[in-house]
């Protein structure tokens, strides 16, 4: 299915739009705050698709700023509560920018605006669904079946664990099992279903001995029957990463995704209530490059 808008043919722009205009395209999540698409942009010119996206916390509580007078020899201190009407929510946004110039047939390439709450894991679910409805008639010779779209992400990985820990730190190793405790009851009221063990790094991992480090203790805790492991790492720009090590990089360079800072002439409000032409410009670069 075309991913730009064609009013002769089904495509995404068309799907995506009619699950918005029908108020379904959103995710409740466990506590309580609510990630909905807000706004769908297709623009051929730029050939980007935009999709602005809200967190919206009802049960946040009323922000309180705080005055310091701090050439004052007393210190006073003045604070102000943001009050919030009865039918408003607080809220933060993110623009998911897709090159609609395909690298190849059905492959699309993609930057998410890093907001805390809008992953990519909660985006997934409300595009699926909204693709998985959007039904059409599929010709294959002679025979039409009804059918539907679907969405996979793939993070584009642009970043070594060697270079990250140049100037970053591992802080955390996670390790995660089945879980087979002995003092869970046979009558069925709980089920074990994982044992996580977290590792504090006391010592220094660094870009030269990690390989070293971690080759020494994998293979002791898979012994252990630990199957997942997971490292918490603190980059150079103050922001936090946990990579999970796959099977294939367990002797290899470990790759993930790093997200890349840019910045702007004009500041950006927290949450916008249509889609950013700034932030749709600087994700295009991104992808270009």
């Amino acid at each position: 299915m075309p991913i730009g808008e064609d009013p002769n043919l089904p495509n995404i722009t068309d799907a995506l739009k009619q699950r918005w205009r029908d108020n379904k395209a959103l995710e409740v999540q466990p506590n309580g705050d609510i990630v909905e698409l807000m706004d769908v942009e297709f623009d051929p010119k730029s050939e980007a698709l935009t999709l602005l996206f809200h967190r919206a916390s009802p049960n946040a509580a009323d922000p309180a700023y705080r005055k310091r007078a701090r050439k004052d020899a007393a210190g006073r201190v003045t604070i102000r509560t943001a009050k919030k009407a009865e039918d408003e929510e607080q809220s933060i946004s993110a623009h998911l920018v897709i090159c609609t110039n395909p690298i190849k047939r059905g492959i699309y390439r993609s930057a998410l605006e890093e907001i805390p709450g809008i992953s990519m894991s909660v985006i997934r679910r409300i595009i699926s669904l909204a693709l998985q409805d959007y039904k059409y008639d599929f010709k294959k010779g002679t025979q039409v079946n009804e059918t539907y779209t679907t969405f996979k992400p793939e993070g584009v990985r642009s970043e070594t664990l060697t270079n990250a820990l140049k100037k970053g730190e591992l802080n955390f190793i996670k390790l995660v099992r089945p879980a087979k405790p002995n003092f869970v009851d046979a009558n069925g009221l709980f089920e074990p279903v994982n044992e996580v063990m977290k590792l504090r790094v006391k010592g220094e991992i660094t870009s030269q001995n990690w390989r070293n480090e971690l080759k020494n203790l994998i293979p002791l805790a898979k012994k252990a029957g630990w199957t997942e492991f997971n490292l918490d790492l603190e980059l150079d720009d103050e922001r936090h990463r946990t990579i999970k090590i796959d099977r294939e990089q367990e002797a290899k360079e470990i790759l993930f995704v790093r997200s890349e800072q840019v910045d702007f002439k004009r500041e950006l409000p927290i949450c916008s209530a249509a889609v950013n032409p700034d932030v749709v410009k600087k994700a295009l670069q991104i992808i270009a490059a």
